[in-house]
């Protein structure tokens, strides 16, 4: 039982009572981000101590002796959640390895800069720890199939940055690894709902402000699809919601409704 913002206590089934889980389309995401817009605004400075719980249920974790440590997505390193130099909190960096940052994995410049975010620039379901080096490098390139052959930088743990091999877009792209493809394509899912309708900004090479352009929106579709729900990522939804923001990633707990909604 969770302690919401509203005050009333509710398990995680009774978190949805409200939604019409046979609703498709605009219905349904409209529904969703009524529901899921309620939330416990975290603090930029509280994203670092959130990590500690959170990015306990990253794949990849226990990734040293050291079970304060945690992983990130963009790299095979291990981070102590404090500013030490190296291994911490980036500081500097030259090499992965170096430090880590706040990653928001749909960049902000897509909804026009930190201050334009209206709570997506603090949403722990948008932010992810990630190697310094690494997140330099991806910037504000898209999500995406980097041809084969193309990749001019993989990182160790296979993180790729190429020429896009996506149907519609022939740009650079950002390939995530596979074990991590589905609980980024999640996250954008959860983002083109939470914020549906919300943000001013911006029209860039893969989404229009709060929806995905189509080719793009196809990829994460297929990575939702071959990287399913693993039961670390129920956690990660658990710990957000219990002791974060009490708000959830629906579509973590009804991986189904993406195939509902034909337009993200």
């Amino acid at each position: 039982m969770i302690e919401s913002p509203n005050g009333l206590v509710k398990s995680s089934d009774d978190y949805y009572s409200g939604i019409d889980a046979s609703a498709t389309g605009d219905v349904l995401r409209t529904q969703l981000q009524a529901l899921i817009s309620v939330k416990t605004t975290v603090s930029y400075d509280g994203v670092w101590k959130a990590f500690e719980s959170v990015d306990k249920f990253l794949p990849g974790y226990p990734c040293s002796p050291d079970p304060e440590e945690i992983p990130d997505i963009y790299s095979s390193f291990c981070w102590k959640t404090e500013k030490v130099v190296p291994g911490g909190e980036c500081g500097n960096y030259k090499v992965e390895g170096d430090c880590f940052n706040r990653e928001h994995s749909w960049p902000k410049s897509w909804f026009g800069g930190f201050s334009e975010g209206d709570g997506a620039q603090t949403d722990l379901f948008e932010l992810y720890p990630s190697d310094g080096k690494v997140n330099g490098l991806r910037a504000n390139y898209p999500l995406g199939y980097v041809k084969e052959g193309t990749a001019t930088y993989t990182s160790t743990n296979n993180s790729k940055l190429g020429e896009c091999a996506s149907s519609g877009y022939t740009g650079t792209c950002f390939e995530l690894p596979d074990y991590l493809k589905g609980d980024l394509a999640r996250t954008y899912f959860y983002l083109a709902t939470a914020y549906y309708g919300v943000w001013g900004c911006c029209d860039e090479a893969g989404v229009d402000k709060w929806e995905m352009k189509k080719w793009m929106e196809d990829d994460m579709r297929a990575w939702h699809e071959a990287d399913p729900v693993t039961d670390q990522e129920r956690a990660r939804n658990e710990e957000i919601y219990a002791n974060h923001q009490h708000n959830r990633n629906p579509y973590i707990d009804h991986p189904e409704w993406v195939n509902q909604i034909s337009d993200f």
